[in-house]
């Protein structure tokens, strides 16, 4: 009998650990993908020189952006943060979400994109660039979601980029 609670008790540990294991695989390969996804959108914005975020349909970097999601397996989705405000009350950053058929969806987004402006000095024009934050999560098939995770990048400077100076 005593060998039967010993084994028992190492079984349980064995079984810890496999499950710690297949955690953190899932966790490594989610974040693998959404680097990915995150690093797709950068580009594609990059090389469309920008996105309209009022205008997102007729978009071709949000066209080519949902069309590399379809051909993928990523499905994760996640909610854009709140608008990021100044002292005086003023939007500095506002964040657009985006869901996997390219709409405007800020709370189940596949994507959210910000622009930001540059400015060093009044003589230099409006320059911008873009924010992108992609989500993932621990997804074990028994617990479902534990926890959800986003990746963030940004774009490079551009000097005849989307919304703002379109």
């Amino acid at each position: 009998m005593r060998e039967a609670i010993g084994g028992t008790w190492i079984f349980q540990i064995v079984i810890f650990f496999i499950l710690l294991f297949t955690g953190y695989m899932c966790l490594s390969i989610n974040h693998s993908k959404a680097f990915n996804v995150k690093n797709t959108i950068v580009k594609a914005i990059e090389r469309e020189e920008g996105v309209d975020l009022q205008n997102p349909e007729n978009d071709p970097a949000i066209q080519k952006i949902v069309e590399y999601l379809k051909q993928t397996s990523y499905r994760t989705t996640g909610t854009c943060p709140n608008d990021i405000r100044d002292k005086s009350g003023r939007i500095i950053t506002r964040y657009y979400g985006f869901n996997r058929e390219g709409k405007l969806d800020s709370r189940n987004s596949a994507f959210c994109i910000a622009e930001q402006s540059v400015r060093s000095s009044s003589d230099m024009p409006i320059m911008n660039y873009y924010r992108i934050k992609v989500f993932y999560q621990l997804d074990l098939p028994i617990f479902r979601s534990v926890f959800n995770f986003q990746v963030s990048g940004d774009t490079k400077i551009m000097s005849h980029s989307g919304g703002l100076s379109r």
